[in-house]
């Protein structure tokens, strides 16, 4: 232990520059209006026709189910709004009846709340040590994003105890349990959560400075990627069911082909390096419910079928023609195109996946995106990496027909503070980034994934390895990277993997 509580130096670290350049992130949302729907290069189409080539009536019979089911689930969401969010007591993860009703939730819905998991009173001293940490540093305030919320820091005293915490890595493996591979073979642990270094957000109350933030909704993950053969697979891949016109035998849950995807082929500045099975927010603050939250689509299986084939498919009378809604939505509309397009509706190489009710009719966004429960200090919600979310107030409309009725969350009164904080398994990807990530926060640089920060190897009061083990002990010096992995039992291969890569020359 105490070998792993060493300077920088003794990991061959010292000869690293003092500080990286700034620059600004590049802004990952999109660059026209949400109704255009943009041709890409006409390979895009060949891929097209070859994910579902001699597999046409199926896929064209699976979206017409697709849509039947759509509107059965939609209403059912609409009339449960946020209690369509399963939630747990971080006390109850042990009572066998109250986990099994909200894994089964979770894995339905692709989304969870786990109440208490920090207490408040720990929270609350993370929110004025966090305070402390920015007023002490301030020429590190904001990160200039479209979020103008976000804060350009990951080595503030409470993001190192937050993904240290040993309440929060229980619920990391709690969650990811939902998981498994087809593959026996994949080196992927469920047991083992590695960090991984995010920002910060925190808005001030009655904000409304935020005219430059995208609030479309939107899936991260990969945009082109998860119909190219180079990203998810294609034909062959994570989505081969719903190419093959079976979405309902679609496992969203199934880990083993996620782990040769790459979800980033053109550089997107807001991708993850890691593989997340899921992205989570630690809430630091009270968040009433419809207070400027985080808004989701909890109906996992459906849209991620839907927006996956509705590049494939056509209107035959347009929206401006139709006399109703219902009549442009009707799925005897819609066709199979004869000849594919080289448009994927939302999606542009090195752009976020945006999802927006023109483009994406049939998800009812204004009824099937519902703000979460309220959330309290400590509590620590968790979605899917291909569930549909957005941030702050995203736009609605009531109608497909009536574009500009527009209708917007208030901003909360107090303010709030969120941590970034995925659940991350370890895999030869994660550890990989892991051994990156380490290298930047012994040195005060910024996460990998955001490079252009300024960084904080200056800044006073920034945490060191010792207060990794003091938040965490050995799992949370293991999450970071710091502590070899046990190479006993079922992952013992996993284990010996990123050993051999966190610290070659013991492994």
């Amino acid at each position: 232990m105490s070998d792993m509580l060493s300077s920088a130096a003794a990991l061959g670290l010292d000869a690293e520059p003092l500080f990286m350049p700034f620059t600004p992130l590049d802004d990952t949302t999109m660059p026209f209006t949400p109704a255009d729907p943009i041709p890409l290069p006409a390979r895009f189409a060949r891929i097209k026709e070859a994910l579902i080539a001699g597999r046409e009536l199926e896929v064209a019979a699976s979206w017409n189910r697709l849509l039947s089911e759509l509107r059965t689930e939609i209403a059912s969401i609409a009339a449960k709004g946020p209690n369509a969010i399963p939630v747990l007591d971080f006390n109850s993860i042990n009572d066998p009846a109250a986990l099994a009703d909200f894994t089964s939730s979770l894995r339905t819905r692709g989304a969870g709340i786990v109440r208490g998991v920090i207490s408040p009173s720990e929270a609350d001293q993370w929110t004025r040590e966090t305070e402390t940490y920015l007023g002490t540093n301030p020429e590190m305030r904001c990160c200039p994003t479209r979020d103008p919320h976000l804060f350009g820091v990951y080595w503030t005293p409470a993001q190192i105890k937050g993904r240290a915490h040993p309440n929060v890595i229980a619920t990391q493996r709690l969650a990811m349990r939902l998981w498994h591979s087809d593959d026996p073979s994949a080196l992927v642990s469920t047991n083992a959560p590695v960090a991984y270094a995010d920002r910060l957000r925190i808005q001030l109350g009655g904000d409304m400075d935020d005219s430059s933030f995208s609030r479309n909704a939107h899936v991260e993950g990969g945009s082109a990627e998860r119909w190219e053969p180079d990203g998810y697979g294609g034909r062959g891949g994570t989505y081969a069911r719903i190419w093959e016109g079976r979405w309902e035998e679609y496992d969203p849950w199934e880990s083993g082909a996620r782990l040769r995807v790459t979800s980033d082929l053109y550089n997107n500045a807001g991708t993850c390096s890691m593989f997340r099975m899921f992205q989570g927010w630690l809430s630091l603050s009270e968040m009433r419910e419809g207070e400027q939250s985080l808004m989701l689509c909890p109906m996992l299986k459906l849209s991620t079928a839907y927006f996956l084939l509705r590049p494939f498919f056509s209107p035959i009378v347009p929206a401006e023609m139709c006399a109703s809604a219902e009549s442009y939505l009707a799925p005897e509309n819609w066709v199979l195109d004869p000849q594919q397009t080289s448009i994927l509706h939302g999606a542009l190489p090195s752009y976020t996946q945006e999802i927006n009710p023109f483009l994406h009719p049939h998800l009812n966004l204004p009824l099937s995106m519902v703000t979460v429960p309220r959330l309290g200090r400590g509590d620590y919600i968790l979605w899917h990496p291909d569930l549909i979310y957005a941030i702050d107030r995203p736009p609605t409309v009531t109608s497909a027909l009536d574009p500009s009725a527009l209708s917007f969350m208030p901003p909360p009164e107090t303010p709030s503070t969120i941590m970034f904080i995925p659940a991350c398994p370890l895999t030869q990807t994660n550890a990989l980034y892991l051994a990156r990530q380490r290298k930047a926060f012994l040195l005060g640089h910024p996460s990998p994934d955001f490079g252009g920060d300024r960084g904080e190897r200056g800044h006073l009061g920034r945490p060191g390895v010792q207060d990794v083990n003091e938040a965490g002990g050995e799992d949370g010096l293991r999450a970071m990277g710091l502590l070899p992995f046990e190479e006993d039992g079922e992952d013992g291969g996993v284990m010996r993997m990123a050993n051999g890569i966190l610290f070659p020359d013991g492994y």
